[in-house]
């Protein structure tokens, strides 16, 4: 790998993919940087069982998923973050006694405590039962936590609440520390690092890469922290970051 080279680090949701459609630049843009000696890694909140076959398809190098529990290199596993299948059963039924929708993104699986169209488990017994050997990351819930369940989180979990909705996983992991695992794997210097997102969680890489870049339709926050700032993500802003970059 060159010494110039640059290893990019790719959000899905609104900044690689609108409206479940990746675009024809994005994926010319991510080809080329991968001819010109570069990497390209998808790093996204969402589980790897519930990242798109549209997105597994494009060729790239890795993927950092659940909010940087995973971590594959070239279909090499270089990191995952176990958490015992019986915390994620008391999640569930701290969340479903509290009347919470909660969906539960497995390695392998996605699953609801109501009726969503995916697998239904109800309760921690029934996870158990069911999905014995599922490693659950990642947590997602519509809306906003309460105080109550802010500090039922914030001792043993990374939590982001959105406009909309929540996110939590286990402490020590994010979009960020994602990066620097690949980064130390490839025994390269966080200055050659590249991040590209919309998101709030995707603020934390933006600090943590060597470069940022931000859509042009992404919130304030990640537009103030980055060093780029490109057209909205439905115009190709993560080709326009690319090309700004190598050229």
């Amino acid at each position: 790998m060159k010494t110039e080279s640059f290893v990019f680090f790719i959000d899905i949701d609104d900044t690689l993919m609108v409206h479940g459609r990746v675009s024809m630049k994005n994926r010319q843009a991510i080809n080329q940087a991968r001819k010109a000696g570069h990497r390209v890694f998808i790093n996204t909140a969402r589980s790897y069982g519930i990242v798109p076959d549209k997105i597994k398809r494009l060729r790239v190098d890795g993927f950092v998923t659940a909010l940087g529990c995973n971590v594959k290199y070239r279909k090499k596993e270089i990191y995952s973050a176990k958490m015992p299948l019986e915390e994620s059963a008391g999640i569930l039924d701290y969340f479903t006694k509290t009347k919470r929708v909660l969906h539960l993104e497995g390695d392998n699986v996605f699953l609801s405590n109501i009726e969503e169209g995916v697998p239904v488990v109800r309760t921690g017994r029934e996870l158990l039962r069911r999905y014995p050997d599922e490693n659950i990351p990642k947590f997602f819930i519509p809306g906003v936590l309460t105080v109550k369940e802010q500090a039922y989180l914030s001792e043993k979990y990374n939590f982001y609440q959105h406009e909309t909705y929540a996110e939590f996983c286990l402490k020590g992991n994010s979009k960020a520390t994602g990066i620097k695992r690949v980064m130390d794997y490839l025994g390269l210097d966080m200055s050659r690092s590249v991040a590209m997102g919309d998101s709030l969680n995707d603020l934390e890489m933006l600090e943590t890469a060597g470069v940022s870049v931000a859509m042009g339709d992404g919130v304030e926050k990640v537009r103030a922290a980055a060093d780029i700032v490109t057209c909205p993500a439905s115009e190709g802003g993560v080709a326009e970051g690319i090309y700004r970059i190598i050229g």
